[in-house]
This record gives structure tokens, sequence and C-alpha cells, in this order.
């Protein structure tokens, strides 16, 4: 048994091929059911910088592959084409990779606390479709803790930047002073509202707020002060912006090189900064050819996220403390769930060996004596023979069990295997009922 992941991320993937590998939040439903087809369960996490797959693998097989095929079927695209920019951990590695994605340390943005509630809601949407349970789901809850516990033990959050926080990061150094800039903010989700109050704290003269739920855009406009305009005005209203950010969940195109010709052919010497971090993106990348235009896309970040807030490597340290140890602990726990494995196997092949022969002594006691001994006494006798034999195996095996509880090692387990003749064993990914009974310590009592 292994947790398994696979996926590309930013440092792996082109930002054409994950816009292509982005799972919509309508489109995610189906994509467990299929991932649950292939492999039993899985957990995906989509954002504008990965598109990772959690899985447990019972079978030994070759999950990956399959892993593979499910993203390859989910961008259109070829295994073949794809393989060169997907990582795999398995078991301590999978785990300390989504403790490091929970905690913001394998962010674009180095230590960004946005990351957090998408692990959440990408347990939470696994879990609505039941395609996550038993060990797999106790790494995730794990994984929210850390998140959680890095946030409050470390000054993360205090310093921290999201994605939005970044592009008008970008906007300052390219620009300077926004005091006297026109921005148009396009989309009013969570990513359009960060980025709108990155805007009025960096000073911007004025914001404008654009989305196609005109309810959103006049709400999010009307808290910060500034206006909004109608989505089909989108492109009367890049001719007075200065800096535009985008941020929806379109999946093709709003902004193409005929609109943003002509909504600069009465700017004068104006230039056009555009900001796209939207993944698929909202920008056609021609635009960027155009005279006095400059558009940077959600990987131009990079820029901004080299400018670090002081104290933020020492409070990532202290983040990278916190993983290590929650990871630790993890493993301890995941270590005795695998002796669990082999501690029933063993009880159970006891218990079945048992019953068998209390039975064939009853049957052999009848056959010799037959009905000259009363059915009353028969009774007793299995009743006696069940108490005894039952106290037997329950003593023979406590010291083995003892000794694998406390080893909780590959080799113990090893032995005991051979000893027991019990082959390679697989826990069950339902089995609940042997969890609880570790965690409360019944396991290998007397």
């Amino acid at each position: 048994m292994s947790l398994l992941i696979l996926g590309p991320n930013h440092r792996t993937a082109p930002l054409d091929l994950r816009e292509r590998l982005n799972i919509t939040v309508d489109k995610l439903p189906e994509a467990l059911a299929t991932l649950s087809q292939k492999l039993g369960q899985g957990v995906v996490i989509s954002t504008c910088n990965r598109l990772e797959v959690y899985t447990l693998d019972q079978e030994e097989s070759d999950r990956a592959w399959l892993l593979g095929q499910f993203l390859s079927e989910q961008a259109g695209v070829s295994q073949a084409e794809l393989q060169p920019f997907l990582y795999q951990y398995e078991g301590s590695d999978c785990v300390g990779h989504l403790f490091q994605v929970a905690a913001g340390l394998d962010s674009m943005v180095v230590g960004e606390t946005q990351i957090l509630g998408q692990v959440r809601t990408a347990y939470s949407r696994a879990n609505d479709e039941r395609s996550v349970r038993g060990p797999l789901s106790r790494l995730f809850h794990q994984a929210l803790r850390v998140g959680r516990r890095v946030q409050r033990e470390t000054q993360i959050a205090r310093h921290s930047r999201s994605v939005s926080q970044a592009a008008v990061q970008l906007a300052q150094r390219l620009q300077g002073d926004l005091s006297q800039r026109r921005a148009l903010v396009i989309g009013a989700g969570d990513a359009g509202r960060l980025v709108a109050k990155a805007l009025s704290d960096a000073g911007i003269r004025e914001i404008v707020v654009t989305n196609r739920t005109q309810w959103r855009a006049e709400d999010l406009a009307r808290e910060l002060g500034g206006v909004s305009a109608p989505y089909e005005d989108l492109q009367p209203q890049l001719a007075h912006a200065d800096v535009v950010i985008s941020s929806t969940g379109s999946p093709g195109y709003l902004i193409d090189k005929a609109m943003v010709l002509e909504s600069m052919s009465g700017r004068g010497e104006r230039p056009l900064l555009l900001i796209d971090i939207a993944v698929p993106r909202d920008i056609d990348p021609w635009v960027g050819e155009l005279a006095g235009v400059e558009l940077y896309d959600i990987d131009s970040l990079s820029i901004a996220s080299e400018i670090e807030p002081e104290g933020l490597q020492r409070d990532l340290g202290l983040a990278q403390e916190i993983v290590t140890e929650e990871l630790l602990k993890f493993m301890d726990w995941w270590e005795s769930l695998e002796m669990v494995s082999v501690i029933t196997a063993i009880r159970e092949r006891a218990e079945d060996i048992r019953q068998a022969e209390v039975a064939k002594t009853l049957r052999k006691v009848k056959f010799q004596w037959g009905s000259e001994i009363p059915d009353d006494c028969m009774v007793r006798l299995s009743d006696q023979l069940e108490a005894m034999s039952a106290a037997l195996i329950k003593k023979l095996l406590h010291d083995p069990t003892v000794y694998l509880r406390e080893g909780r090692d590959v080799a113990r387990q090893q032995l005991a295997r051979e000893i027991f003749n019990l082959g390679e064993l697989s826990v069950p990914t339902g089995e609940a009922d042997s969890m609880k009974r570790l965690e409360g310590g019944e396991i290998g009592g007397k």
C-alpha cells in the first residue's frame, strides 16, 4: 500500500500546457467520477499553478500510468507529450509534498496562504463525490492541520502575498507610483477581490471593476470606493485604463488583438499595462506584440516574487520545521497502520485455524462416541473447546503482537509475513475499524 501523487505545476510545465490541464469547478465532479473508476479513489487539486492528483495505491499496481492516462484525457494530449512535465512522489515524499503545498511553501509566491483554502476545497469536493476515504482522507485532514498550524505559529500570514497581490506589486515595479493611474479589474471573484484590495492599498487613483455578473462588480466597487462598468463596455474601458489586471474563470480569451488595437487608437503615447493572472488565460498572448502594450501572464509574477518582505525567510524556516515535524508524526501513524494489516492478518489466520481444529475435534468426538454423549454435554464440550482454544491463541499471539507494534519496521513486517506464511499484504481502503483500534491502543493488548 502506498500513497501516490502525479501532476505538473508552475515549476515543471509551461503555461500553455497548464491552462489545458486546468479542471474547472463545474467539470470537477465528472473528473472525480472518472478518477474513482480508474483508481478507486483520489483527490484533485486544480489551481492556476498546479494540477495534482493524489491516490492510494492498494495493489502496488501501475497506478502512475493510470494517473498519467487520466491527466492525458483531461488535457486532450498524449501521455508521451505530457510525461516530460510531470512529477511523481510516493510514500513519505508524497506526504511531505502535500504538507509543503498546504503550508504555502511550494507556491509561485512562496508563503502565500490562499493555497490552504484551495486544498480544503479540493478535499471537500472529493469528499462530496465520495472519491476519498480511509488513509487518504486522513492525509488531507492532516495537511489542513499543518497549513493552519503554519499560519498560527509563524508570521507568514502577516507578510505573505497572494498571486493577486504579486500582480499589483509587478504593476508598481513597472509603472512606479500608482496614485495617478487608472486601473481596470476584470473579474470580481476571490482573485479579483484581492487584486482590487491590493490596488486600493497601493494608492491607485481610480479602480473600475467589471464582471459578467454585474452585481458582483457593483458590490466590490462600492466596498473599495471605485466604480463598476458593464461587462459589455470592456473595450471602451480598455481605452481609458493604465493598468488592466484580469482574473476570470472564462474558458476562452476575453481580450483579443483587435480589441486592444482599437482601444489604443486614441491613447496617444500613453502605454497600456496588461497583467493576466487567469488560467486559462483571459488575454490573447498576441496582444503583447502591439506597440505601446506590455502584457504579462501569471508566470511573469516571478519578477515580483523576487522581492521578499523582511523576515519572510525566518518564518519560512519555521514553517519548514513544522512541516518536517508533522511529516514524522504522520509517517509514524502510517507505519502503525501498515503493521495493523500484519497483526490483523496473523490473528485472522490463527482464528481460521482455531475454528477449523475445534470443528474437527468435535466431529471426531461425535463419530467415536455417537449417541452415548448427551446433546447438552456436547454443547458444554463445544463451549469449553472454544474458550480454551481462544485463550490459547490470545496468549500465544500476545508477545508477537507487542514485538510487531514496538518495532514498526519493514524488516519485522517481512519476518512476520514469512513466519506466518501471510504473503504480501495490503490494507483495505475502508478498514476504519482497524485504524480506530490502533488509535485506541486496542490491538496488541492482552
